[in-house]
């Protein structure tokens, strides 16, 4: 039986962080129809409590600056503080989270 594009997607993330485009390329779509299924897929992993979903943020390649307190899913188009748009692209991952001792 053929897995939907969503859980092919969410087994990539369980094995290391990846970019939507890295993604992209290996479900074979666009990278905006990657980007709507994490959206759906970070909202199905919050509901769970053997696994989290995490964003590694995007970074400005020139000062540095790490966009911590961004929670979309797309990758801004410039740094604000020194204006470059040499900027990472956030990566996702889906982390399995041990039994928590009492």
């Amino acid at each position: 039986m053929d897995r939907t594009p969503r859980q092919r997607i969410a087994d990539l993330l369980t094995l290391a962080p990846m970019a939507a485009q890295q993604i992209a390329a290996v479900v074979k779509m666009s990278e905006r129809q990657v980007e709507d299924h994490i959206g759906h897929i970070m909202k199905t992993v919050a509901r769970e409590r053997s696994r989290r979903f995490v964003l590694h943020p995007s970074e400005c390649k020139d000062c540095d600056f790490v966009f911590r307190d961004r929670h979309r899913i797309t990758r801004p188009s410039r740094c604000p503080q020194c204006r470059s748009e040499l900027l990472t692209d956030p990566r996702f991952s889906i982390e399995e989270q041990g039994a928590k001792p009492e």
